[in-house]
């Protein structure tokens, strides 16, 4: 697993499957378990739990049952301070964003993308997910659609992200007496 953390002018990679060795836990490691922690950011940082699920031979059963193989403590990585959280761009898993600043606020991308998935589909600019996600839920629920605060609340960020998002995205729609205008204005006919 790769972990990218963008700040303004650096970028931090974590990376799970280099530089270490092949079973950094004891016995024989035959899964690992990792949790990106972020719920509580700007007050705890960012960590990264890994633990392993080790094949130990005390856990065969005799018989024909199939071994078992359980999950054994790893360790916390602070990958981020509180501090230096307050100055984060973004943050990667994989190539997939997970959090990204908008607005000056961090937003948390993989919830947005997962509630997308469910309701409205990928694509578009993270805004744009916003605001679609916030068109649907008001259609399919009237208390979500009379209260920012409980919409935005629903999707995963702030009301002020919201309306902002709101607002963007306004922004960049086309009048369409512009989009129609006479595209020939200005040329002759010779």
């Amino acid at each position: 697993m790769r972990i990218e953390i963008a700040y303004e002018g650096r970028i931090e990679v974590f990376d799970t499957d280099r530089f270490t060795e092949a079973q950094p836990f004891s016995g024989k490691s035959m899964l690992a378990d990792f949790t990106l922690d972020y719920e509580d950011a700007e007050k705890d940082g960012i960590w990264l739990t890994a633990h392993c699920y080790a094949a130990n031979e005390s856990y065969r059963e005799e018989g024909e049952g199939v071994p078992e193989a359980r999950r054994e403590k790893g360790w916390r990585f602070q990958l981020a301070t509180p501090k230096e959280t307050a100055a984060i761009e973004s943050i990667a898993m994989d190539g997939s964003a997970v959090l990204a600043r908008l607005f000056g606020e961090l937003v948390d991308v993989a919830k947005i993308d997962r509630a997308c998935f469910l309701f409205t589909g990928f694509g578009g600019s993270l805004a744009g997910r916003i605001v679609r996600l916030n068109e649907y839920l008001a259609n399919a629920d009237e208390e979500l659609a009379a209260s920012q605060v409980l919409m935005a609340e629903a999707i995963g960020i702030t009301a002020n992200a919201l309306e902002r998002a709101i607002e963007a995205e306004a922004a960049q729609e086309m009048p369409l007496e512009k989009e129609e205008g006479n595209w020939m204005e200005g040329f002759e006919d010779d």
